[in-house]
């Protein structure tokens, strides 16, 4: 919301099922996009064939956003640039990481105590638990397509060179492959490709109370499930209920950066 507020950009977010054919969810996610600038035309006047557009992702989000620049035979024309939050390019045996950030997120950061962090947890994640995982997601046979070296291939050979393009990395994120990504957008002749590291981690762009989530949870959920979500509602309801995951400090200096990267772009 701060960053609408602060620029005037109507944003629209395309949810997705997750699944191992990031070509086909990049296609959804492109259709998704067109059918709610259609319906913002009809609702609120839109102007869609002259209004300017700026693509952004997370994670795997920012993946998508990638694929679709290079499939898109007119992305240069109708998109003036492209934001890519913590871009992830990792395979199946790596995303074991990312189940390591969120509980480092819901512990309350990396260097606490407790349960879920400090030093013992740490050689844990890394002797035992984190390569028997990865091991595990090998030895499934399942793999995303593109892989990570197709992907960065299809960047060189097909992303729209005239793009562009920002890279927006943070110092703790070990599921970044930004790096990987400039030099292949540098190797395409990408002229407005860079990057800006930020301070934070691979979930600094996510900020949320457990309240919100308890509240989301009760109005979806329905029988016991729903009962449950009601009764941890009750729990957070009081001074519990402003506790927050992630840190709004890294996610509001974020935002500063975004807001001058769609001022540069427009």
């Amino acid at each position: 919301r701060p960053l609408a507020d602060r620029t005037g950009l109507a944003v629209i977010c395309t949810p997705y099922e997750l699944g191992s054919d990031h070509s086909a969810l990049a296609e959804e996610v492109a259709g998704l996009f067109e059918g709610a600038m259609v319906a913002g035309a009809a609702r609120y006047g839109w102007a869609i064939d002259r209004m300017p557009r700026l693509a952004m992702g997370h994670s795997l989000g920012a993946k998508l956003q990638v694929l679709l620049r290079c499939t898109d035979e007119g992305a240069q024309n109708s998109v003036a640039g492209v934001a890519l939050l913590a871009f992830n390019n990792f395979g199946v045996e790596d995303q074991v990481r990312l189940l390591r950030e969120t509980l480092k997120t819901f512990q309350g950061g990396a260097g606490m105590g407790g349960p879920l962090g400090g030093a013992a947890a740490d050689k844990f994640w890394d002797t035992f638990l984190e390569p028997a995982l990865g091991r595990a997601a090998k030895m499934s046979g399942l793999q995303f397509k593109p892989s990570p070296e197709e992907l960065l291939d299809l960047v060189e050979d097909d992303y729209c060179k005239g793009l562009k393009t920002r890279l927006f990395r943070f110092d703790n994120d070990s599921l970044d492959c930004g790096e990987e990504l400039l030099a292949a957008l540098i190797m395409r002749g990408v002229r407005g490709a860079d990057s800006l590291q930020m301070k934070g981690g691979h979930l600094t762009p996510v900020v949320v109370s457990l309240a919100d989530v308890t509240e989301a949870a009760s109005s979806r959920a329905s029988g016991p499930a729903g009962q449950m979500a009601d009764r941890l509602g009750e729990r957070f309801s009081g001074a519990a209920g402003g506790a927050k995951l992630g840190s709004e400090d890294e996610l509001k200096d974020l935002v500063d950066a975004m807001v001058e990267f769609v001022a540069s772009a427009r």
